[in-house]
């Protein structure tokens, strides 16, 4: 679910013992299937468990609610589950995966109807997006709600008022919440969109299409540039890839230029990307620079504006979004 949580499935990091979970995944299966596997946002491997009459049991060190992946042969299932003992109930059919029921996790159900509103906002925002602000409140001292808010956020990037907002609900969640990967990866966003007004391209050695260092230089030919933030396994990137491909003047007609700056550390996939979908802007591979870090950028696709002075005039995870705000 990588709209805007693509980039989680890369980021995992160890999971400092806090408490004890155990997971029951009972399996309906029409094909012999010898072991369930997980992984999780906070957890440094895959966790691996045989069937035993039908139910494979995880033992995992974690107290609070969090993201997990279950395998089952090549199928996976993404969900948040609570901490405690969980009985998740999975039904494998004509090599489809998918939960037909669950016990002891409310928050499965919440996060469940949470996609199905924000999916459906994705396709059509005239309804606005409220039931993202009531999300964070209905799930105000859960992990989940780091989900709802990192949503709300990416909305508001330019606004100090909801900035403030994030940050103060952040602020009151509990230490578990606090300790979880998300919650120190909104926090840096946040810091970096209202600390950070100019950037210094000059300071910032990256990779070109020729695989030698090279410095971004702003053509002083346009008024705006805009830095895409983004990588080649990134699907919503990809759509908004051929979206402007479609419309090869999008940029130029609103006096700005378009600069691609690659988190790939392959240079010959990203080589290959830009080939095969024949991108004509300009594009670069961040390489073993920390202009992403220190930005804050972790959500893909970022889009900042600059000026001419390399003043950031706005930061979006949207094409249409960010082309809305070169109209204005």
């Amino acid at each position: 679910m990588k709209q805007t949580f693509c980039v989680l499935i890369i980021l995992i990091s160890s999971l400092t013992t806090y408490g004890q979970t155990e997971f029951y995944i009972h399996l309906n299966s029409d094909v012999k299937v010898d072991s369930v596997s997980i992984a999780g946002i906070n957890l440094s491997k895959r966790l691996k468990s045989g069937l035993q009459n039908g139910i494979a049991k995880f033992e995992i060190p974690s107290k609070s609610s969090d993201q997990y992946f279950i395998y089952v042969a090549d199928k996976r299932i993404d969900g948040w589950f609570n901490a405690g003992k969980v009985d998740i109930y999975l039904d494998f059919k004509d090599n489809e995966l998918s939960v037909s029921k669950t016990k002891n996790t409310p928050v499965y159900d919440r996060q469940a109807r949470y996609f199905r509103n924000y999916e459906a906002f994705l396709k059509d925002k005239s309804n606005g997006a409220e039931f993202i602000k009531m999300a964070i409140i209905e799930n105000d001292q859960d992990a989940f709600v780091l989900v709802p808010l990192n949503h709300y956020l990416k909305l508001n990037q330019n606004d100090i008022v909801q900035l403030n907002f994030v940050e103060s609900f952040l602020n009151k969640q509990p230490l578990s919440t606090k300790q979880h990967t998300i919650y120190s990866m909104i926090s840096s966003r946040i810091e970096k969109l209202k600390s950070t007004n100019n950037i210094n391209l000059d300071k910032y050695s990256l990779i070109s299409t020729e695989g030698n260092k090279s410095f971004v230089e702003i053509n002083s030919d346009v008024k705006f540039t805009v830095l895409d933030f983004w990588y080649t396994s990134c699907s919503p990137c990809i759509k908004e890839h051929n979206e402007i491909l479609s419309d090869p003047k999008m940029f130029a007609n609103l006096n700005a230029e378009l600069i691609g700056i690659s988190t790939d550390s392959d240079q010959e996939k990203w080589i290959k990307y830009l080939e095969k979908k024949n991108i004509n802007w300009r594009n670069y591979r961040i390489g073993e620079t920390s202009l992403d870090k220190d930005l804050g950028i972790w959500s893909f696709p970022t889009y900042l504006i600059l000026d001419k002075e390399e003043n950031i005039v706005g930061s979006y995870s949207n094409i249409e979004d960010t082309i809305k705000a070169l109209k204005k």
